[in-house]
């Protein structure tokens, strides 16, 4: 075996590795649900069993007075910072219990975009993907078409 193909062939096994473990890693589910099911909507589980060592302090208080919520429902903050928020659900009567790090808070402007970028981190992201792309693109069409010879 050639050591372009032994390249190549690593190249392939760990960049798959990699896709897997970034997306085992990307879950919005709180740690503290340990049996749940996934909802009709986007980022809300069903409640089937909380563990309540695993709750903050906030969080147990509202566990303790009100119980288990029906749902929980993950979101971002609209500030720059984009905190994780998670929404408690509770539908007989409806109540709805926001917790930012664990801290009940009584308002707080949300996103449904669970993406922890905002909108600069985004776009720079975006338009510096384009010119590095566009940059290896040129070195790739100087080395084939000049540099070669």
């Amino acid at each position: 075996m050639t050591s372009f193909l032994r390249i190549k062939t690593f190249l392939a096994y760990f960049t798959s590795g990699a896709l897997l473990i970034v997306s085992l890693g990307c879950g919005y589910k709180p740690s503290y649900l340990r049996e749940s099911r996934k909802a009709e909507v986007s980022n809300r589980w069903k409640v089937e069993k909380v563990d309540p060592s695993r709750l903050a302090a906030d969080e147990a208080s509202v566990y303790e007075r009100l119980g288990s919520p029906q749902y929980i429902r993950f979101y971002r903050t609209v500030a720059p910072e984009r905190q994780r928020v998670y929404e408690w659900v509770y539908t007989e009567p409806i109540r709805l219990i926001f917790f930012i790090d664990g801290k009940q808070v009584e308002y707080v402007p949300v996103d449904d975009n669970p993406s922890p970028l905002n909108d600069r981190q985004r776009k720079l992201l975006l338009w510096g993907g384009v010119a590095t792309l566009s940059a290896g693109g040129v070195g790739l069409l100087y080395y084939y078409l000049i540099g070669r010879k």
